[in-house]
């Protein structure tokens, strides 16, 4: 593979603890009380899933992002272990990253921080207002924008929604997942060091 397309909450970052708990923290601002514990799993599916769950209001969504944008909110969101190195060996290799995530402008300070930014080719966040997961626009415009070669270019996320956008754009596409799950995935990985030796 050459080109690489990254989701970025649970693939790159461990990050769901820090979404979890900074919900948890506003729903308990708002009266009500939900475990971190409880509210993670249904975030790793998707925040339309949670928010939709727990009824969530505008004011409590807006009382979320301030926890969730504050980063030295414990616990904090940190690369996963082998991130940095499975990011720079793919240059190192002549390879180029790409980050395609619904996450917004917050994903510059986490690569900012860990000094990752200069790693990617290109970005795709929330504020490009493709359509969702798995809908294919978003990764058929980067490899559009940068001439792509669809035989080597790859999606890799830890949902089955970021394996499908690959899949619907045509596409390889790797899902990385600690548990056995039935996937349309080309590849699975366990470890992201993995995706070296696809």
């Amino acid at each position: 593979m050459k080109n690489y397309i990254w989701d970025f909450d649970g693939m790159l970052f461990d990050s769901y603890p820090h979404i979890a708990a900074a919900f948890s923290a506003a729903m308990r601002d708002c009266g009500e009380n939900i475990e971190a514990s409880a509210a993670q799993p249904i975030f790793e599916i998707s925040f339309k899933n949670a928010f939709a769950l727990y009824g969530v209001t505008d004011e409590q969504k807006r009382i979320f992002r301030e926890y969730e944008h504050d980063y030295s909110f414990e616990p904090r969101a940190v690369p996963f272990p082998n991130t940095i190195g499975v990011i720079t060996e793919i240059c190192r290799r002549g390879g180029r990253n790409f980050l395609y995530t619904h996450r917004g402008s917050s994903v510059y300070h986490y690569l900012e921080e860990y000094g990752l930014i200069r790693y990617f080719t290109d970005f795709v966040t929330a504020e490009n207002r493709f359509p969702s997961k798995p809908a294919p626009d978003a990764v058929e415009y980067l490899v559009s924008r940068h001439g792509l070669d669809k035989a080597e270019t790859i999606m890799i996320g830890d949902r089955e929604i970021d394996v499908l956008s690959g899949v619907n754009a045509g596409v390889r596409s790797c899902l990385f997942s600690k548990k056995k799950k039935k996937t349309a995935a080309d590849y699975t990985v366990t470890d992201i060091i993995q995706v070296l030796d696809i």
